[in-house]
């Protein structure tokens, strides 16, 4: 009966995650296990034909409904390096080791009109900013938290680390209101116009 019931989802429909005995999206990274039927489970084979996952006995076929997700749960141990070089300064940020897993390239500051100086003055921030979104937002390998919190929270830190650099950089009045002015601009570029790269 279950096997009949199965047999009649559509290839592609669902894959069942093994760890967890849930239905999942297709295109969703099942947690990587040894597929082992379950007392009275029935296995599933992906397309090629190998066992992909096991049903456990009392589990249904539903139909997924929305969006699936992108990644299986980010390896906590590169998480917290992540998040530690993240709320590095901009000057221990340029210091650290560029180890994997991480995508450390760059394309340095986007510049907002008529801000074309600050570009250099502010690329040590751009680079730690692009480490951020090219390994936590979700265009990129990792996909370590592709969330509307964590984007808020990588445009923050490049928004004090541009201050941090006025800060240090600039010791007269006028020169130092102006940095901060365009690390303002700089901020709410990334704010407003950042989704696309981030998501």
């Amino acid at each position: 009966m279950r096997a009949r019931m199965l047999s009649a989802v559509p290839t592609g429909v669902l894959t069942v995650s093994v760890l967890l005995g849930t239905l999942v999206a297709p295109g969703a990274v099942a947690a990587a296990a040894p597929a082992r039927p379950a007392t009275g489970g029935t296995a599933v084979r992906s397309p090629g034909g190998a066992p992909a996952a096991v049903l456990p006995a009392p589990l249904r076929a539903v139909r997924a409904t929305g969006p699936a997700p992108r990644t299986a749960l980010a390896d906590p141990a590169v998480r917290a390096e992540a998040d530690r070089l993240m709320e590095l300064t901009y000057r221990q940020f340029a210091a650290a080791r560029h180890t994997p897993p991480f995508n450390w390239t760059t394309d340095g500051c986007s510049v907002p009109a008529g801000l074309l100086p600050y570009s250099k003055v502010f690329r040590p921030a751009c680079v730690q900013h692009d480490f951020g979104y090219r390994n936590y937002g979700g265009n990129h390998e990792l996909k370590l938290d592709p969330t509307r919190a964590t984007k808020n929270w990588i445009d923050g830190r490049f928004r004090t680390e541009m201050r941090r650099i006025c800060d240090d950089r600039y010791s007269a009045a006028g020169r130092h209101r102006n940095c901060r002015r365009a690390a303002d601009t700089y901020y709410a570029g990334v704010r407003i116009g950042g989704d696309k790269a981030f998501f």
